[in-house]
């Protein structure tokens, strides 16, 4: 038991990462009955794009509803801040709405750029906020705090998808932003077994966000060919690809990878290359799609469930 276990009620420190598309009610429901937190993330659940912000919403309640079926521990699903300066958004209102609606207590709130009033209005709503800038510094974690988030994501540039555009490691925040903050740090970024978590926790973290790992697992949704990648690459095997926002993202894919990347559009579901990381990491097409992960996978060696991987993880640092 840490602070982190406590605030959000759960057995063990292990929350999966709000992946678009390689997330669903299966996969969230086995993280949290394995002891963790599992997060509903972009796309969760779902084949296809949205064809309207209604279609939108009623998926979001459909896959909230289907996670209640499965599990009676918690979860939490991502919430994503407007992404211009003004603060207005019909996505981040129509997703407030329904997790109000449905009752969810825990929401892991993503944002370019740090919205005090959407925090404010989550915290007057009884909403436990998990806070992950994409562009972590210590000095936005320190503002973050002070905008009322009840624990910070920390998330180094080992990380896949969403990464920082600065290059700095989760070694080099961890230790800094836990000895600048009052509230709980959690770590992400290269994260993928026992070892890995003691680490952080020694450098003062109180628990994980790890999402390379959770998808080479049975129930997530990722497609068997974006698995089988996963065990076979190597790290040194990884591209760096420029192109999205000034942002690095680490990737394996086909030949068209790089030309994905610079096609690519950052809409408010916070979908990169809407086609590109879809036609990969979920449909299985790795010659015109792309697999966006850390490139810690290349310790990655076997399919394990849920609860295989937190069992473990709980093994090696007990």
């Amino acid at each position: 038991m840490n602070r982190v276990t406590k605030l959000l009620g759960i057995k063990y420190p292990i929350i999966s990462a709000a992946m678009s598309w390689v997330t669903s009610a299966k996969f969230v429901a086995a993280v949290s009955n394995a002891g963790g937190m599992g997060v509903l993330g972009p796309n969760a659940g779902q084949n296809n794009s949205a064809r309207s912000l209604d279609e939108f919403v009623e998926n979001v309640r459909s896959e909230i509803r289907k996670v209640r079926e499965l599990t009676d521990r918690p979860f939490a699903v991502n919430y994503i801040l407007p992404f211009d300066a003004n603060g207005t958004s019909s996505f981040t209102n129509a997703l407030f709405d329904v997790l109000v609606e449905e009752n969810v207590k825990i929401v892991v709130v993503i944002g370019v750029i740090m919205h005090r009033n959407e925090i404010e209005k989550l915290k007057k709503h009884g909403f436990t906020v998990i806070y992950r800038p994409i562009n972590p510094t210590v000095q936005n974690l320190i503002e973050a705090e002070t905008a009322g988030v009840d624990a910070l994501i920390v998330t180094g540039n080992e990380a896949g998808g969403h990464i920082s555009q600065y290059e700095i490691s989760l070694f080099t925040l961890v230790p800094q932003a836990t000895d600048s903050l009052k509230i709980p740090v959690i770590a992400a970024g290269g994260v993928i077994d026992g070892r890995g978590v003691k680490a952080v926790m020694d450098l003062g973290a109180e628990g994980v966000y790890m999402g390379t790992r959770f998808v080479a697992t049975h129930e997530n949704p990722a497609s068997d060919a974006a698995k089988q990648a996963i065990l076979q690459v190597t790290s040194d095997e990884f591209l760096r690809l420029e192109g999205v926002n000034e942002r690095t993202i680490p990737t394996i894919g086909g030949k068209r990878a790089f030309q994905l990347i610079k096609e690519g559009k950052h809409d408010e579901a916070g979908t990169y290359i809407k086609n590109g990381f879809k036609t990969g990491l979920l449909d299985g097409n790795l010659e015109v799609g792309t697999i966006s992960i850390s490139p810690s996978a290349g310790g990655i060696k076997e399919i394990k469930t849920c609860k295989q991987v937190i069992d473990e993880i709980v093994n090696a640092i007990s």
